[in-house]
């Protein structure tokens, strides 16, 4: 009687198993076409599989996260690039962007196990709410605006300290930040929305290595998230060519609508996943 109790066990497991890779597949192809599109990673729409459906701490969780987002952030740049929709003119921008990167990435990641994160989530949410709205409202009326547009010294010094927040923030939460990033670009800056997505992917490169290297080295990414965090990243490049294959085809305004509409579901996840998220810390691998 013993053999078909294990028989039976042993193809649930099989069903769980092909049923967590292909929830792992599907988000991220989803969240890599998104990445390639509109120069977002998507790391907010992520996590919920990685700690849910994978069963990973939340720290081993962010770490695989950044991971994945390296992947699709390098492949997305690669692409768009070779679409020319790199800025040439906004490359020193993006030289003082990506030191402070560097520098906040590492001091997020060491922060990560020390704070609470309620007070910065909500702030967080709040930012990426607003900005959804708004973007959302000026691809409707298909108006422009900018806060500022800064020049010269001024801009430079503004862009790395900007970067440097957003760099803390997204290492804290093991995401690549072109959420935060990209309507930073657009509206402190006067960049356009396919510009801004390209530059952010840039700048995104070293925030997220940088972060992933500092979680390795502290033990937040163990050899047995590896292989399940290049499955979720293999599926995310794949989403990624999707994505860039449309970015001619899709105007500003377009685009514009569509970075809004991602805003406003990833502050939804954001405000009412993490709770739960939160209670599962601990648990799994």
């Amino acid at each position: 009687m013993a053999r078909p109790e294990r028989s039976g066990k042993s193809m649930k497991q099989t069903k769980s198993r092909a049923s967590s890779n292909a929830a792992v597949s599907l988000s991220g192809l989803l969240t890599g076409a998104a990445a390639g599109l509109v120069g977002v990673g998507g790391g907010e729409f992520r996590m919920p599989v990685l700690v849910r459906v994978l069963e990973f701490p939340i720290k081993i969780a962010a770490s695989m996260n950044l991971l994945i987002g390296l992947a699709t952030v390098i492949v997305s740049l690669w692409r768009r690039w070779g679409q020319r929709a790199i800025v040439w003119e906004e490359l020193t921008l993006a030289s003082a962007m990506v030191v402070a990167s560097i520098v906040g990435s590492v001091i997020g990641s060491l922060l990560r196990k020390r704070l609470a994160f309620p007070a910065l989530k909500w702030a967080v949410s709040f930012y990426l709410i607003l900005v959804g709205c708004w973007m959302t409202y000026e691809a409707i009326t298909q108006t422009e605006h900018a806060l500022m547009a800064p020049t010269g010294g001024l801009r430079l010094g503004f862009a790395f300290v900007v970067a440097f927040v957003i760099a803390v923030i997204s290492a804290i939460f093991g995401v690549a930040g072109g959420e935060m990033r990209i309507p930073a670009l657009m509206y402190l800056f006067g960049i356009s929305i396919k510009a801004a997505g390209t530059l952010s992917l840039l700048v995104s490169i070293p925030t997220v290595a940088g972060a992933a290297i500092t979680d390795r080295r502290i033990g937040h990414l163990p050899d047995s998230a590896i292989a399940p965090a290049l499955l979720m990243a293999a599926a995310s490049i794949a989403g990624v060519l999707i994505g860039v294959a449309f970015i001619t085809s899709v105007d500003a305004r377009t685009m514009k609508g569509i970075l809004g509409i991602i805003l406003i579901l990833a502050t939804v996840r954001m405000a009412t996943a993490n709770s739960k998220l939160d209670a599962t810390e601990g648990t799994g691998r």
